[in-house]
């Protein structure tokens, strides 16, 4: 599937003579893939970091601009003289792919680069793009107000993941339903995605999460590796969550922290993109009701259906995990699709909404409520086919429930499933009704 967005950004850059582009987002999101599609044609440089010393990283990167230029291979004291040695070269992008590498190994390289950026680069025709997968690293370090970087690039890109409406260009065959469930167990991560079809989605869900030598089965705990230092308890904090343990206490008691240490953990988490913290609309980013979940889809199945058995897989003993996931696997697409629906279904609404989300208390729960000064719309989200009087019922315990929430204006009730016998009828009568065709269309 094309970057047009993302390539389009990195052209206009291109021509416009930018010096220095960062690009970033989390591993596997296809970073690398979409800078070789943009180099392939232009006299370029492409180096990826190795997670090693600085002198092995100069020294590889030395010989790549020799190469470049055409000349016996030149060993350079410095970042910069190998900068220097482009100057005069005409128009050349070089890519520094993993650049967190460099950073991590030697924090100075930022001034380094920042000396680049100033002396080297802006009296030569070089467009420099400093690549890396640590978002945390990327957006503090390289990004950050403090860093000697800070406000000398003219572009930044973070890659996403694909979203569900964009797996549809991915997988052109596949059911809607089986969309859902790619999305929910890999997030749209570009590397996840190319281990599916679109077809037999259980059947290859099956084959590749619970096969101890599997990529998807081993990459949860090779990134948090990759990543974190004690990663056993960031491992202990997700097992946590993912069980529903997912306040600061609850936490703390299965991890076998002190409550006082947990935010660590979950600020890092947070960081990293694989855990978020929850507040029900409509209340203050630092209401005591707030909860943590797992908001990347790959971490959330790995460690709702993968982490509880890995014993048994590894031993070769899958049977139990697999008819876990079998049980349970509906379920888990209903939330992933609660979640889902409530970023696809903004654009169906009638009115712009100020702000969407969640809102539980008391044991009282309505999956979206969206408003904005003047409208209200209170959404309940099924993941199943609903007949015209179960639509109904929804509806009407929605009006119940909805009594509860303080907010004026014009309200509306509504509904999203897979799909609703009646949707027409219902729609005449008042109610936004929403099927999944309606969300991904």
């Amino acid at each position: 599937m094309d970057r047009e967005l993302e390539l389009s950004a990195l052209e206009k850059s291109w021509e416009r003579g930018d010096h220095l582009i960062i690009v970033y987002g989390r591993r596997r999101v296809g970073k690398t893939e979409l800078l070789k599609e943009f180099i392939k044609d232009k006299p370029a440089i492409y180096y990826l970091c190795s997670l090693r010393k600085l002198p092995y990283n100069l020294r590889r990167f030395s010989a790549k601009v020799s190469s470049f230029l055409g000349i016996p291979e030149v060993q350079f004291s410095s970042f910069q003289d190998a900068f220097e040695a482009l100057k005069g070269k005409g128009k050349v992008v070089v890519v520094i792919d993993e650049f967190g590498y460099l950073v991590r190994d030697d924090p100075g390289i930022l001034s380094d680069f920042q000396e680049i950026v100033d002396e080297k680069l802006k009296s030569s025709g070089v467009t420099l793009i400093l690549c890396g997968s640590s978002v945390s690293l990327m957006e503090t370090r390289v990004l950050g107000v403090k860093s000697p970087l800070y406000g000398r690039a003219e572009r930044y890109v973070k890659v996403e993941p694909f979203n569900m409406k964009q797996l549809r260009l991915w997988f052109h065959d596949a059911s809607l339903e089986d969309l859902i469930k790619i999305y929910a167990v890999t997030g749209g991560v570009a590397k996840y995605l190319e281990f599916f079809t679109g077809r037999d989605v259980e059947d290859q869900i099956e084959e590749n999460f619970f096969d101890p030598f599997s990529f998807l089965y081993l990459d949860a705990l090779n990134l948090l590796m990759e990543e974190l230092r004690d990663y056993s308890t960031y491992v202990q904090v997700l097992e946590a969550i993912s069980l529903g343990y997912n306040r600061i206490t609850e936490i703390a008691n299965y991890a076998f922290l002190r409550p006082k240490d947990v935010p660590f953990y979950l600020n890092v988490l947070s960081s990293l993109g694989i855990v978020r913290r929850v507040v029900p609309v409509l209340s203050s980013k630092k209401a005591k009701r707030g909860i943590y979940e797992i908001s990347d889809n790959y971490f959330d199945f790995w460690f709702s259906f993968v982490s509880p058995f890995q014993s048994e897989i590894e031993s070769g003993y899958r049977e139990p995990a697999v008819e876990n996931f079998r049980a349970h696997f509906n379920s888990y697409l209903g939330r992933v699709f609660e979640r889902a629906s409530r970023e696809l279904i903004v654009p169906l609404l009638p009115f712009r909404p100020k702000e969407v989300g969640k809102w539980w208390k008391g044991g009282v729960e309505i999956d979206v409520v969206a408003y904005s000064s003047e409208e209200v719309a209170l959404i309940e989200v099924k993941w199943s086919s609903l007949t015209n009087r179960k639509a109904r019922r929804v509806l009407k315990e929605l009006e119940s429930k909805g009594t509860a929430l303080n907010l004026k204006g014009v309200r509306h009730l509504g509904l999203v499933a897979k799909s609703i016998e009646g949707k027409e009828e219902l729609r005449e009568e008042g109610f936004l009704v929403y099927e999944l065709e309606d969300l991904m269309s």
